[in-house]
Protein backbone atom coordinates (compact mmCIF):
# COMPACT_ATOMS: atom_id res chain seq x y z
CA UNK A 1 0.00 0.00 0.00
CA UNK A 2 1.38 3.19 -1.10
CA UNK A 3 2.27 5.39 1.89
CA UNK A 4 -0.38 8.44 2.66
CA UNK A 5 -3.32 6.54 1.73
CA UNK A 6 -5.85 4.84 3.35
CA UNK A 7 -8.75 2.37 2.55
CA UNK A 8 -10.43 2.90 5.47
CA UNK A 9 -12.49 -0.30 7.42
CA UNK A 10 -12.57 -3.21 5.15
CA UNK A 11 -13.03 -6.83 5.29
CA UNK A 12 -10.58 -9.04 6.08
CA UNK A 13 -10.14 -12.72 5.99
CA UNK A 14 -8.84 -13.88 8.91
CA UNK A 15 -7.16 -17.30 7.50
CA UNK A 16 -5.68 -15.46 4.59
CA UNK A 17 -5.02 -12.18 5.54
CA UNK A 18 -6.83 -11.05 2.07
CA UNK A 19 -9.04 -8.04 1.88
CA UNK A 20 -12.64 -9.54 1.18
CA UNK A 21 -14.15 -7.06 -1.16
CA UNK A 22 -18.19 -6.82 0.28
CA UNK A 23 -20.45 -8.35 -2.29
CA UNK A 24 -23.46 -5.19 -2.60
CA UNK A 25 -26.45 -5.29 -0.62
CA UNK A 26 -29.81 -6.66 -1.73
CA UNK A 27 -32.50 -4.60 -1.57
CA UNK A 28 -35.25 -5.34 1.24
CA UNK A 29 -38.13 -4.60 -0.90
CA UNK A 30 -39.14 -6.56 -3.90
CA UNK A 31 -40.61 -4.05 -6.90
CA UNK A 32 -44.53 -5.86 -6.25
CA UNK A 33 -43.06 -8.96 -7.53
CA UNK A 34 -42.30 -12.08 -6.69
CA UNK A 35 -44.31 -12.58 -2.94
CA UNK A 36 -47.78 -12.49 -1.88
CA UNK A 37 -48.21 -11.69 1.55
CA UNK A 38 -51.42 -12.74 3.77
CA UNK A 39 -51.70 -11.21 6.53
CA UNK A 40 -52.87 -12.33 10.17
CA UNK A 41 -54.88 -9.91 12.26
CA UNK A 42 -58.05 -9.51 14.05
CA UNK A 43 -60.24 -10.50 10.90
CA UNK A 44 -61.98 -13.92 10.38
CA UNK A 45 -59.94 -16.60 9.50
CA UNK A 46 -60.43 -18.27 6.16
CA UNK A 47 -61.53 -21.62 7.49
CA UNK A 48 -64.54 -19.81 9.34
CA UNK A 49 -66.01 -18.22 6.38
CA UNK A 50 -67.43 -21.80 4.75
CA UNK A 51 -65.99 -20.88 1.47
CA UNK A 52 -67.09 -23.45 -0.98
CA UNK A 53 -64.09 -24.61 -3.84
CA UNK A 54 -65.24 -22.14 -6.77
CA UNK A 55 -64.60 -19.63 -4.13
CA UNK A 56 -60.73 -20.72 -3.00
CA UNK A 57 -60.25 -20.69 -6.42
CA UNK A 58 -60.89 -17.32 -7.33
CA UNK A 59 -58.79 -16.19 -4.63
CA UNK A 60 -55.63 -18.36 -5.78
CA UNK A 61 -56.50 -17.11 -9.47
CA UNK A 62 -56.53 -13.54 -8.33
CA UNK A 63 -53.34 -14.11 -6.35
CA UNK A 64 -51.72 -15.58 -9.74
CA UNK A 65 -52.68 -13.17 -11.77
CA UNK A 66 -51.91 -9.74 -9.89
CA UNK A 67 -54.45 -9.79 -8.04
CA UNK A 68 -52.65 -8.89 -4.78
CA UNK A 69 -51.02 -5.95 -6.31
CA UNK A 70 -53.51 -4.20 -7.94
CA UNK A 71 -57.41 -4.32 -9.85
CA UNK A 72 -57.89 -7.04 -12.45
CA UNK A 73 -60.17 -6.85 -15.03
CA UNK A 74 -61.95 -10.49 -15.45
CA UNK A 75 -65.22 -11.55 -16.66
CA UNK A 76 -67.43 -14.28 -15.16
CA UNK A 77 -67.20 -16.07 -17.94
CA UNK A 78 -63.73 -16.27 -18.42
CA UNK A 79 -62.78 -16.47 -14.81
CA UNK A 80 -65.10 -19.66 -14.74
CA UNK A 81 -63.24 -21.44 -17.60
CA UNK A 82 -59.78 -20.73 -15.71
CA UNK A 83 -61.11 -22.26 -12.93
CA UNK A 84 -62.88 -24.92 -13.94
CA UNK A 85 -66.43 -23.65 -12.81
CA UNK A 86 -69.23 -22.22 -15.11
CA UNK A 87 -69.80 -18.54 -15.61
CA UNK A 88 -73.05 -18.91 -12.98
CA UNK A 89 -70.71 -20.24 -10.31
CA UNK A 90 -68.13 -18.24 -11.14
CA UNK A 91 -70.40 -15.01 -10.70
CA UNK A 92 -72.21 -16.16 -7.68
CA UNK A 93 -68.60 -16.65 -6.00
CA UNK A 94 -67.45 -12.91 -7.16
CA UNK A 95 -70.25 -12.07 -5.55
CA UNK A 96 -70.27 -13.75 -2.08
CA UNK A 97 -66.54 -12.93 -2.15
CA UNK A 98 -66.82 -9.01 -2.31
CA UNK A 99 -69.74 -9.04 0.09
CA UNK A 100 -67.37 -10.82 3.11
CA UNK A 101 -64.36 -8.67 2.16
CA UNK A 102 -61.85 -10.80 0.34
CA UNK A 103 -62.35 -8.77 -2.41
CA UNK A 104 -62.60 -5.12 -3.12
CA UNK A 105 -64.51 -4.00 -6.46
CA UNK A 106 -63.03 -0.90 -8.06
CA UNK A 107 -66.90 0.22 -8.53
CA UNK A 108 -70.13 -1.29 -8.12
CA UNK A 109 -70.75 -1.57 -12.38
CA UNK A 110 -66.74 -2.49 -12.80
CA UNK A 111 -65.42 -5.54 -13.49
CA UNK A 112 -62.44 -5.45 -12.18
CA UNK A 113 -61.55 -6.80 -8.78
CA UNK A 114 -58.68 -7.01 -6.07
CA UNK A 115 -57.45 -9.26 -3.30
CA UNK A 116 -58.37 -7.22 -0.46
CA UNK A 117 -55.08 -5.32 0.85
CA UNK A 118 -56.13 -5.81 4.56
CA UNK A 119 -55.31 -9.63 4.43
CA UNK A 120 -53.14 -10.38 0.96
CA UNK A 121 -50.70 -7.43 -0.21
CA UNK A 122 -47.60 -7.94 -2.88
CA UNK A 123 -44.75 -6.01 -2.66
CA UNK A 124 -43.54 -4.60 0.88
CA UNK A 125 -45.43 -2.96 3.94
CA UNK A 126 -45.00 0.56 1.67
CA UNK A 127 -47.52 -1.26 -0.95
CA UNK A 128 -50.22 -1.97 1.18
CA UNK A 129 -50.54 1.19 2.78
CA UNK A 130 -50.39 2.63 -0.44
CA UNK A 131 -53.49 0.54 -1.50
CA UNK A 132 -55.24 0.55 1.81
CA UNK A 133 -54.84 4.33 1.88
CA UNK A 134 -56.21 4.38 -2.12
CA UNK A 135 -59.25 2.04 -1.77
CA UNK A 136 -60.23 2.03 1.62
CA UNK A 137 -61.10 -1.69 1.59
CA UNK A 138 -63.79 -3.17 3.77
CA UNK A 139 -63.13 -5.75 7.05
CA UNK A 140 -63.58 -9.50 6.45
CA UNK A 141 -66.93 -10.36 8.27
CA UNK A 142 -68.37 -13.05 7.73
CA UNK A 143 -72.17 -13.19 6.03
CA UNK A 144 -75.24 -15.49 7.20
CA UNK A 145 -73.64 -18.31 4.40
CA UNK A 146 -70.88 -18.83 6.80
CA UNK A 147 -72.57 -18.64 10.32
CA UNK A 148 -74.70 -21.55 9.08
CA UNK A 149 -71.82 -23.23 8.10
CA UNK A 150 -69.86 -22.95 11.74
CA UNK A 151 -73.40 -23.62 13.62
CA UNK A 152 -73.62 -26.56 11.80
CA UNK A 153 -70.20 -27.38 12.27
CA UNK A 154 -70.63 -26.34 16.13
CA UNK A 155 -73.81 -28.61 16.34
CA UNK A 156 -72.21 -31.78 14.93
CA UNK A 157 -69.05 -31.46 17.31
CA UNK A 158 -71.16 -31.31 20.31
CA UNK A 159 -73.50 -33.92 19.01
CA UNK A 160 -70.53 -36.34 18.17
CA UNK A 161 -69.67 -38.88 21.48
CA UNK A 162 -66.15 -38.66 22.79
CA UNK A 163 -65.04 -42.19 23.36
CA UNK A 164 -61.80 -42.54 25.75
CA UNK A 165 -59.01 -44.33 23.87
CA UNK A 166 -56.05 -46.17 25.69
CA UNK A 167 -52.21 -45.83 24.79
CA UNK A 168 -52.69 -47.84 21.92
CA UNK A 169 -55.47 -45.88 20.45
CA UNK A 170 -58.03 -48.54 20.65
CA UNK A 171 -61.46 -47.86 21.55
CA UNK A 172 -62.66 -49.39 25.25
Amino acid sequence: MAAGKSRGLVLVDQATGEVVIPTPRTPHQFEGKGYTMQSKGAEVPLYRLGLTAAEWAILDWFKENGGAAGMVAVKPGELGEDIGSNESTAKRSLTRLVRIGLLVKASPRAGAYQLNPIRYWEGGGSAQLAACRRIDPPRIAPDAKANVKMAKTKTADEAAPSSPRSATGENR
